[in-house]
């Protein structure tokens, strides 16, 4: 075969490759959003919680974003930074602030329901976009919300458990159109 044919057969072999790895992407990138994890690497698992948890008092600080196990209280025994958005809920809550976190968009995922309230600056921070998760393993509400390059102060409460699994997870800064 001439040197021309074999180039043109081997662009066109490296094309169909491309696809197909765009394809696999693409199906992985939605069977995520189902659970609301999307934009994410491949690697990820959609179940944020289903390797070891490490456990956080209520009050602490964390160096940065990642997955951590809140230990809760009372709602009425947690001193909240800025009044929760939901007023005197019943049940448990707490506090947790990550003190180096890149400006950009996250997604904070729990694993219970309850309410979540974003602060930076000592202002709550808009809720971008909310869901509720029926069918993800492992999760049960998550919020989107754009930060600063400052702590993010965590405020959880209304939830029924004593401990809650939370997912702090940078977010691209795009969409996947495909």
């Amino acid at each position: 075969m001439n040197a021309p044919g074999l180039a043109a057969r081997m662009r066109k072999a490296g094309s169909a490759l491309f696809v197909a790895v765009l394809s696999s992407l693409a199906a992985s990138a939605a069977a995520q959003d189902v659970c609301g994890l999307l934009p994410y690497a491949e690697a990820r698992n959609p179940d944020p919680f289903s390797a070891y948890v490490p456990p956080v008092d209520s009050a602490q600080s964390l160096p940065k974003e990642g997955v951590f196990a809140l230990k809760l209280r009372p709602v009425a025994d947690v001193i909240y930074p800025v009044a929760p958005a939901r007023g005197s809920d019943s049940g448990n809550g707490g506090i947790v602030t990550l003190e180096y976190i890149s400006a950009g968009r996250y997604r904070i995922v729990l694993s219970e329901a309850g309410w979540i309230d974003a602060i930076q600056e000592n202002k709550r921070l808009t809720i971008l976009e909310a869901d509720r998760a029926v069918n993800c393993p492992g999760t049960r509400d998550s919020v989107q919300v754009e930060v600063k390059s400052a702590p993010l102060t965590l405020q959880i409460s209304g939830v029924r458990a004593e401990r809650i699994n939370i997912a702090v997870l940078r977010l691209w800064p795009f969409k996947w159109k495909w």
